[in-house]
């Protein structure tokens, strides 16, 4: 199965968005498509740091489903502590919409790691 990866503090999640987990996370945005609020970002229209959790909390349902959306705002802290930085995980979650079907299939491979 396709999965999209980020490492954060020596440890790896994989990631991918299931039909179910995007309709939960529609009605938890507003009623908002996931993928508009993100490709806002070629308009110059940033989504919000809640959106982007939001959607990374989605994302971890299918392979880590006992995570909580609490784990997932630890988990960024994280994330930055080591060096990175909000702008570095917007990549990651396009990516996510790539192996969970939402473009077209593309060159790539099935498994991406994403720092």
């Amino acid at each position: 199965m396709k999965y999209a990866s980020l490492n954060y503090g020596g440890e790896e999640l994989k990631l991918r968005i299931t039909a179910a987990a995007t309709i939960d996370l529609e009605k938890k945005l507003g009623g908002r498509n996931p993928l508009d609020i993100l490709m806002g970002i070629e308009n110059g229209n940033m989504p919000s740091i809640s959106s982007v959790l939001l959607i990374l909390h989605s994302s971890v349902q299918k392979f880590h489903h006992g995570f909580k959306f609490d784990d997932i705002v630890d988990l960024y802290d994280v994330y930055v502590e080591n060096g990175n930085s909000y702008t570095d995980l917007l990549p990651v979650l396009i990516e996510v919409f790539r192996v969970s079907g939402f473009f077209p299939k593309g060159a790539q491979g099935a498994e991406t790691a994403s720092q």
